[in-house]
């Protein structure tokens, strides 16, 4: 398998506010199937989901963007952006597991995760020209190796390489991945998506962003729309309930409890 090349499947950025903005500034004229990475090692407003900074440490962390012509029907644009990010998101979780031989779940909607730690997110994005999809970027950070900067709760993949090599060789790997799985159809790639899942079906605490309350539940798919399907474990609510990514946030145990006491102690002040 050929390593990326520099100029044809890598566009080098020195220093960025965002590799998807400038991937949206800068877009090539052609796109085409196989689609091309945006990568700087020095990014300093990267963006994540929900509007959250994505934090990147030169030398250790992993920043670029995918740029790619998109697989498009009229009229679905709803259906377009939820196929892509399911696309994208299995390509780099199976192309990851295939490159590091590391056991790699997707955290929903789209965080990379090793060992139950955040390793890594993702932001899709997408533009559209009279109903059409007519581009997708596709941004991603990776912690590759440790560094002080990584918060207590995160992991990084032990990938002892520097970013740039790391994107040559497993971009190699990733476009593999893309190349075949942008024919699968709708089924084949929910299959795939929700068996990559962490969490699924098992025992965890939510916050409902919007009423504030912490309950305990378990997430068992994902609809449509790919809101979050959890069914909450109460006497009063037992029916599932779509949340999107705004309106649910997973809680450890220890911040469940500390949520649950904070409540309890405004609840009887």
């Amino acid at each position: 398998m050929e390593a990326l090349i520099i100029g044809k499947d890598i566009e080098l950025v020195a220093a960025v506010d965002s590799t998807n903005e400038y991937a949206k500034r800068s877009m090539r004229s052609v796109l085409d199937f196989r689609g091309y990475w945006v990568f700087t090692d020095r990014q300093n407003k990267g963006k994540g989901q929900a509007g959250n900074a994505w934090i990147s440490v030169s030398g250790k962390s992993f920043t670029g963007t995918f740029v790619v012509q998109p697989q498009s029907w009229p009229g679905r644009e709803q259906a377009w952006a939820v196929r892509a990010q399911r696309l994208f998101a299995v390509c780099v979780q199976h192309s990851l597991r295939r490159f590091l031989g590391l056991e790699i779940d997707l955290k929903w909607p789209n965080d990379v995760y090793v060992a139950g730690k955040k390793a890594g997110g993702m932001l899709i994005e997408l533009g559209w020209q009279q109903g059409v999809a007519a581009w997708t970027v596709a941004g991603l950070g990776l912690n590759l190796s440790d560094s002080p900067e990584l918060p207590a709760d995160a992991t990084h993949l032990d990938a002892q390489m520097p970013p740039l090599d790391f994107l040559r060789e497993w971009g190699a790997v990733f476009q593999d991945c893309w190349v075949e799985y942008r024919f699968w159809d709708d089924e084949r790639l929910l299959h795939a998506y929700l068996k990559g899942l962490w969490g699924l079906h098992e025992r965890r605490w939510f916050q409902d962003c919007l009423s504030g309350l912490v309950f305990e539940g378990a997430a068992l798919g994902v609809d449509a729309e790919n809101r979050l399907l959890v069914r909450p474990y109460s006497e009063t609510k037992t029916s599932l309930i779509a949340y999107d990514i705004k309106a649910i946030k997973w809680l450890s145990e220890a911040e469940a409890i500390s949520q649950t006491t904070l409540q309890g102690l405004r609840t009887r002040g």
